[in-house]
C-alpha cells in the first residue's frame, strides 16, 4: 500500500486528479454540460508540467532529505515516460479544441513552461526564482485553467458577475492552501537565498494570511450562493477543513501532510460540490 501510494502522490497523479476536479465543478457550478476533454486536459497538463518541474532539477533531487524527491529521482524513466505520453495527447488535444480556447492555453502553458525552464531569454531565470512571483504564479494558472479554461470552451461570458466571484474565491482557496507549502520549505528556501512569503513576514504570519484568504473565501461564498444553497455549506465545509489542516502545517510535518493531505482539500471540495450541490434547506 506504501509503494502505491507513493506513486499515486510522488508522481503527481494526485494533484493533478485535482486540477480535473475544479474544472469537473466549475461545469457543476454554472450548471453546463461536461466536456470531458477539458476535464482530461486539465489532467494531463497537470501531471505534464508538475513532472517537467522536477525533472530539470533532477540531478539535484537525490541529495536532499526529501522523500519526496528521493522517491522522484529513483524514477527518472517513469517519470520522463509519463511527461512524453502527457505531450503528445496535449498537442493531438488541440486539433479538438476551438481557437479560443487554444490561445488561452497557450499563454497558461508558456507561463507554466518558464516557472521551471529558463525559456524568456538565453542566460534567464525561470519565473519561480523570481522574488516572492512564485505563489501568485501558481494561484493565477490554477485558477485561470479551472476555472476561465472551461468556461471560455463552453462559450461563457467570463466577465459576468458569477464567474468573477468564482475566480475570486477559487484563487483564495488555492493561494491560502499554496501558503503552507512555502512554509514547509522555509529553511531550504533561506538557505538557498529564495524569497518567498514566509521569508519576509515569518511562519506565524504567513499562517495568518492563509487564514485571512479563507476568511475572505467564506464572506465571498455567502455573497455567491444563496443561504439555503447545498453548494454553499459543501464550500463552507471545506473551507472550515482546510483551516484545520493549514493550522498544523509545520516544517516538520510528513511529505502526506502536503502532498496528500492540503493537496486533497481540492478533491474534498469537489466531491462535497458533487453531492451536496442538488440540495437545499
Amino acid at each position: 500500500m506504501k509503494k502505491i501510494s507513493d506513486y499515486i502522490i510522488y508522481s503527481n497523479l494526485l494533484i493533478a486528479a485535482g486540477a480535473g476536479c475544479f474544472i469537473w465543478e466549475t461545469y457543476i457550478l454554472f450548471k453546463l454540460t461536461i466536456d470531458p476533454l477539458y476535464i482530461i486536459i486539465g489532467f494531463v497538463a497537470t501531471l505534464f508540467t508538475y513532472n517537467i518541474d522536477r525533472l530539470v532539477i533532477i540531478d539535484s533531487l537525490s541529495s536532499t532529505n526529501s522523500e519526496r524527491h528521493a522517491w522522484f529521482a529513483k524514477s527518472p524513466k517513469s517519470m520522463t515516460g509519463i511527461s512524453v505520453l502527457c505531450f503528445v495527447f496535449l498537442l493531438i488535444s488541440i486539433f479538438f479544441l476551438p481557437w479560443r480556447s487554444i490561445f488561452f492555453l497557450a499563454h497558461l502553458g508558456f507561463i507554466s513552461v518558464a516557472y521551471s525552464v529558463p525559456i524568456l531569454a538565453k542566460g534567464s531565470k525561470n519565473l519561480r526564482s523570481i522574488k516572492i512571483l512564485k505563489i501568485f504564479l501558481i494561484t493565477y494558472v490554477w485558477t485561470a485553467s479551472t476555472v476561465l479554461m472551461p468556461l471560455i470552451g463552453s462559450d461563457i461570458n467570463i466577465f459576468q458577475r458569477d464567474v468573477v466571484l468564482l475566480f475570486m474565491e477559487r484563487a483564495l482557496f488555492i493561494f491560502a492552501i499554496t501558503l503552507p507549502f512555502d512554509i514547509r520549505d522555509y529553511s531550504s528556501d533561506m538557505e538557498n537565498k529564495v524569497v518567498t512569503i514566509p521569508g519576509l513576514i515569518g511562519i506565524k504570519a504567513t499562517r495568518v494570511l492563509a487564514f485571512v484568504c479563507l476568511l475572505i473565501f467564506f464572506l465571498i461564498n455567502l455573497i455567491h450562493y444563496d443561504f439555503h444553497s447545498g453548494v454553499l455549506l459543501a464550500k463552507l465545509i471545506s473551507g472550515v477543513s482546510t483551516f484545520g489542516i493549514i493550522l498544523y502545517a509545520t516544517e516538520n510535518r510528513h511529505e502526506y501532510y502536503y502532498t496528500g493531505l492540503l493537496d486533497g482539500t481540492i478533491i474534498v471540495q469537489f466531491l462535497l460540490v458533487l453531492c451536496l450541490n442538488t440540495i437545499s434547506f
